[in-house]
């Protein structure tokens, strides 16, 4: 079940392939690997369905009749489905949801971590190495505005899939360090590989959430007594800056010029419109207001949205366009369930990665992906952690050290 885990974060997102393609879902043999693979751990999450009380239990919680009302909407729109893979899509979800409810209650939240982790170090040795001896299978060419092309790493993947995935090999890495669950010297190699990793996929967006992710890895030691004198030297001295900067009437300038250096094109005009989402999102609106109710299925976006980066860049837009209005009611609430998990969940990883999943999901379609990745995984982790503690709080309980700093941040 872990090998499982480990093969699923390393599969899921897997697409090796030179230049910059188009978006496809077909049969080859990539295709057929992660098929097999899914299809392993689909049996086990069924075995588990049909041997453990504790399994079926956490299935009728509220998070996994959620998730499993919006892959019921996503198999009703089958027959009029854009995509042909909508209905395998739909089962490979279900498959999954199966499987890590079977896992939480096996490998235990450490176990799942340390499998995640296992699977995105694969996945960054590999994209490291095709980016600096492979460069043509490494590297990702970016088209921009006015024909400005910027080299991403994607190797193994999408930037931004690939972004996403050393992020959390890093909120992870810590978290195990701040457990005493792995020592510095290998911590230390993977937060530089990882941090590396995540600076050349220049995804702006999983960088954003990973930060916001350590952050509340670390809030007891922000909120400590030398934290806040910290931050509130840093924001004295901001706003001493801020005051002179506009006091010698350089503020325009200024604010050009941090936002273009943040901007991929240079441009601060790629910042302030959300780097070209306000349109994808008014795209996406327009097609789910064309099928309100069915939706158009998993897949649909690489067809529909051909012109508008092929993804709907958001989670609850994602499950809407894909399961209809109620499915994308479904996303939303599961967003604000894993939102409430930052400030109330007992346990340091899901607060971590709760935050992470949270504000990836504002610009990308994170979950829910065709093949479950590591940012599925640690979703579906996170929302059903809290309600499997719950169900089998009387008979288990999670070991103490995932606990550890727990009292200290509360």
């Amino acid at each position: 079940m872990w090998l499982l885990i480990v093969l699923a974060v390393f599969t899921g997102p897997l697409d090796i392939s030179s230049g910059a393609p188009k978006m496809s879902v077909g049969l080859d043999a990539k295709v057929a690997c992660k098929l097999l693979v899914v299809g392993l751990a689909s049996l086990v999450g069924a075995y588990g369905v049909l041997t453990s009380a504790a399994v079926r239990q956490t299935l009728l919680t509220l998070p996994a009749l959620a998730i499993g009302l919006i892959l019921l909407l996503a198999a009703l729109a089958t027959p009029t489905a854009i995509s042909s893979t909508s209905l395998p899509t739909t089962l490979v979800n279900l498959g999954s949801l199966m499987f890590i409810v079977t896992a939480l209650l096996t490998l235990k939240l450490r176990g799942i971590g340390l499998a995640i982790l296992a699977g995105i170090t694969l996945t960054a040795l590999l994209a490291l190495t095709l980016w600096f001896f492979v460069p043509s299978y490494g590297m990702f060419p970016e088209l921009l505005e006015g024909g400005l092309v910027v080299v991403r790493l994607s190797g193994t993947a999408h930037p931004n899939a690939v972004g996403r995935a050393m992020v959390i090999g890093l909120i992870l890495s810590l978290y195990f360090f701040r457990t005493d669950v792995l020592p510095l010297l290998p911590v230390g190699l993977l937060v530089a590989m990882f941090t590396l990793g995540a600076y050349l996929t220049w995804s702006r967006t999983a960088i954003l959430a990973g930060v916001v992710g350590i952050a509340v890895l670390y809030l007891d030691r922000i909120l400590s007594r030398a934290g806040v004198l910290a931050i509130a030297l840093a924001v004295v001295c901001g706003i001493a800056g801020v005051t002179a900067i506009y006091m010698q009437g350089h503020e325009d300038r200024v604010v050009g010029k941090v936002l273009s250096k943040i901007a991929k094109s240079g441009k601060a005009e790629e910042i302030t419109t959300g780097t070209g989402r306000s349109e994808i999102w008014t795209k996406a609106i327009s097609l789910i207001a064309n099928r309100p109710i069915i939706g158009h299925g998993f897949n649909a976006a690489p067809t529909l949205m051909i012109d508008h980066s092929q993804a709907t860049h958001n989670a609850v837009l994602h499950a809407t366009l894909t399961s209809g209005i109620v499915g994308g009611c479904m996303m939303l609430g599961l967003m604000l369930w894993c939102l409430y998990l930052v400030t109330s969940s007992d346990a340091l990883m899901v607060r971590s990665l709760a935050a992470f999943v949270v504000i990836s999901s504002l610009a990308e379609d994170a979950v829910l992906e065709t093949f479950p990745g590591p940012v599925t995984i640690a979703f579906l982790m996170c929302c059903l952690y809290p309600v499997r503690v719950t169900q089998t709080a009387t008979t288990q309980q999670e070991p103490r050290r995932d606990d550890a700093f727990v009292g200290e941040i509360a």
